[in-house]
């Protein structure tokens, strides 16, 4: 119930979802792992398209404004992002010996999406994060700004930063709770980088005929 209320407040995420249920619905001789992957893939894919152009427009101002709208239940719709990351790779993993089946477009359209929707969430939470205090913005140092609020792309590069390369980059981190946020980030990115790696590795594998 509290996640729903928390869905209120995201239209886009909203759509998404539905388009997601909807993939569900393919023909019923495919099997519950294909299905539940194409669904994850409609939704993950049409949450990224509306949820990027829509973010990336706004100005710094703007962002202020929608982080602080969407700060409430924040942590809740990350921690489904990442849970529902963790389940789309695992499902992979589980389905190897039925790669044929799963397909490759879908199995990389799985990795791709679920890699990019993680530090997609992570920029939406470090700017809410970063609006957030009753003193104002707070918690990251961004060089360069000019005494300009940083907009979306801001926090997109840093998430991007640190999921890439597990490192902050020329971006300051100045407060408690943000290093914390910062700290979860960097875990969660090595775990999935790593079980990604491994599991390009093992499809390749695969496709190797002896």
């Amino acid at each position: 119930m509290q996640l729903l209320r928390h869905l209120r407040h995201r239209p886009r995420l909203l759509i998404a979802l539905a388009l997601g249920v909807v993939a569900l619905a393919w023909p019923q001789p495919t099997p519950w792992s294909v299905r539940g992957l194409l669904g994850w893939n409609v939704g993950v894919w049409a949450y990224i398209a509306l949820m990027l152009p829509y973010l990336l427009r706004a100005d710094g101002a703007a962002v202020q404004q929608r982080a602080r709208e969407q700060a409430e239940g924040g942590g809740v719709i990350l921690l489904v992002a990442i849970l529902g990351a963790a389940c789309s790779v695992g499902a992979i993993t589980l389905e190897l010996r039925q790669a044929a089946e799963l397909g490759i477009a879908l199995t990389i359209g799985t990795v791709i999406g679920s890699w990019l929707l993680l530090p997609l969430e992570f920029a939406v939470s470090y700017a809410s994060l970063y609006h957030r205090g009753p003193h104002g913005p707070h918690g990251l140092e961004f060089p360069g700004a000019d005494g300009q609020p940083p907009d979306f792309s801001d926090f997109l590069y840093f998430a991007v930063t640190l999921a890439t390369t597990s490192q902050t980059s020329d971006v300051t981190v100045s407060s408690r709770p943000m290093r914390r946020l910062v700290l979860l980030h960097a875990v969660v990115a090595f775990v999935f980088n790593t079980s990604v790696l491994a599991l390009l590795i093992n499809i390749l594998a695969g496709m190797v005929k002896p």
